[in-house]
């Protein structure tokens, strides 16, 4: 008296995603846009965000972004003095619905690769390590001045660098990469369109059971009880979230990890200084200042971290400053900028390049 259906076929005709556990035996249906949209309803103000974080690509339309940023770490020396050493980081892409090629650099400054010299002697390093040490070192920095990407929606991917053309011995030497049309559709998604609820709902694997969402995932639970709807204060067209000390810890005890009493005490201590606010406009413009101040705590030692970020229309700017009391000190700084432009990517390597496998290439 019983009539049996392919799982499959039905589910997958009413717009269910079908999978298998076989450790449990079992078939799994996921409806992923509608778990989307139950966790969107709560994050609005995050996905205005979203929207606002990058261009959203016309077909036939090209772009352009450009990014800057520089790093200074300096190094605390009270007997022999401070050491300074510095990173700048240069990037232009111009990319379409189709393709996307990138020129970047990353310069570094000349006591880098010598002070890494410097150590080895000091650890009494072979002779012969130090010198294959230096070679490899010298050209990790030369490659990084100078390097070329190409990547395409049907997941074609292409780089160009000088360490390319030594391990060749040929000169305009393209490794080619396999990156598969599934990343490829990934990596031209529209970011705009992309919203909070299905990020967290991508994340479910449709072959395990352990991983559905009995009502809402860890990974949902925890950005909800740090950026959710109601957690915002709005006034003025503007909402904006405080998290400090205490609202941290209340964070762990929503997520089910409380410390206890002594435990607690013990952890806020720590912190001299801690706070994060998020205030978000209503076109979903952004900036953010982060403050915290650790106090030395069983030889570790105390540090202090302030950052800033501000995003708007796919522009922003970050500037972070990290101390570690008496061992140094690093300040970054990165801006990123989108246009329109009438120039096209690239979509395959220039006419006379050398194209090479990067199998055969890494490994002769």
């Amino acid at each position: 008296g019983r009539t049996y259906v392919p799982v499959r076929f039905i589910s997958e005709a009413l717009g269910y995603e079908v999978g298998w556990d076989g450790s449990f035996q079992t078939a799994v249906l996921l409806d992923r846009e509608a778990v989307a949209a139950q966790y969107d309803e709560k994050f609005t103000i995050l996905n205005k965000v979203q929207a606002n974080q990058g261009i959203t690509m016309e077909e036939g339309k090209n772009y352009k972004a450009d990014v800057k940023g520089n790093l200074t770490v300096t190094a605390f020396d009270t007997l022999n003095g401070n050491q300074t050493y510095k990173a700048d980081l240069s990037a232009s892409q111009i990319l379409n619905t189709e393709s996307a090629s990138a020129k970047l650099s990353l310069k570094v400054s000349d006591n880098v690769v010598d002070d890494l010299m410097q150590f080895l002697i000091s650890a009494n390093a072979p002779e012969e390590d130090i010198a294959e040490v230096r070679e490899a070192a010298q050209m990790v920095v030369d490659c990084l001045e100078d390097v070329e990407l190409i990547v395409t929606r049907k997941g074609l991917g292409w780089v160009r660098a000088a360490a390319l053309d030594e391990l060749a011995g040929q000169k305009n030497v393209w490794m080619g990469l396999e990156l598969g049309a599934e990343w490829g559709e990934l990596a031209f998604a529209q970011t705009g369109e992309a919203t909070i609820g299905s990020a967290l709902a991508a994340m479910i694997d449709v072959d395990s059971v352990e991983s559905l969402p009995i009502e809402v995932s860890p990974a949902a639970q925890l950005l909800y009880e740090l950026y959710g709807d109601d957690k915002f204060t709005t006034s003025g067209g503007v909402s904006t979230r405080t998290i400090g000390v205490d609202d941290l810890f209340a964070v762990y005890e929503a997520m089910g990890m409380a410390l206890d009493e002594a435990d607690l005490a013990e952890a806020k201590a720590a912190f001299q200084e801690f706070s994060i606010t998020m205030k978000v406009d209503s076109k979903g413009g952004v900036t953010m200042a982060c403050a915290m101040q650790t106090a030395a705590l069983d030889g570790v030692p105390g540090l202090k971290l302030t950052m800033d970020v501000k995003q708007d229309s796919g522009n922003a700017a970050i500037s972070m400053t990290l101390h570690i009391a008496n061992i140094g000190e690093g300040r970054l700084t990165l801006t990123q900028t989108w246009s329109a432009t009438s120039e096209k990517p690239q979509d395959q390597p220039p006419e006379g390049a050398i194209i090479v496998d990067a199998a055969e290439l890494l490994n002769p």
